[in-house]
C-alpha cells in the first residue's frame, strides 16, 4: 500500500498577518536583513539599520491579491525580495550622509 506523502501546508487567508504569524514573519525579515547587510558590506550600516522597518516591509510584500498563500511560500517571498528593499535602503543611506556631509 502507497502512503500519501503529502505535506499538510498552512494558509494564510488574510491580511493583516494574526499577531502570532507576524511575530513570525518580522523574525525572519530581522535575520534576513541583518545576514544581507553584513554580506553586502555597507558603508553607514547605523543608518541602513535605522531606515529598516520590518514591519512595513512585511506590509508591501505580502498583498491581498496574493491570498490565499501557503505559510512557507510566503516566508520564501520575504526572504527573496529583501535584497532588492536592502539594497534601496543602502542607496538611500548613501544619499542622506552625503547631504550630512
Amino acid at each position: 500500500m502507497k502512503q500519501d506523502k503529502r505535506k499538510i501546508t498552512v494558509q494564510i487567508f488574510e491580511l493583516p498577518l494574526p499577531e502570532s504569524d507576524r511575530i513570525e514573519f518580522i523574525d525572519v525579515a530581522n535575520k534576513k536583513f541583518e545576514n544581507i547587510l553584513e554580506r553586502i558590506e555597507h558603508t553607514h550600516p547605523k543608518l541602513v539599520r535605522k531606515l529598516w522597518n520590518p514591519k512595513e516591509y512585511i506590509d508591501e510584500v505580502l498583498k491581498p491579491d496574493m491570498l490565499p498563500i501557503d505559510k512557507d511560500y510566503a516566508l520564501s517571498l520575504v526572504e527573496s525580495f529583501l535584497i532588492h528593499h536592502v539594497i534601496g535602503l543602502a542607496t538611500e543611506a548613501d544619499e542622506r550622509a552625503l547631504h550630512l556631509n
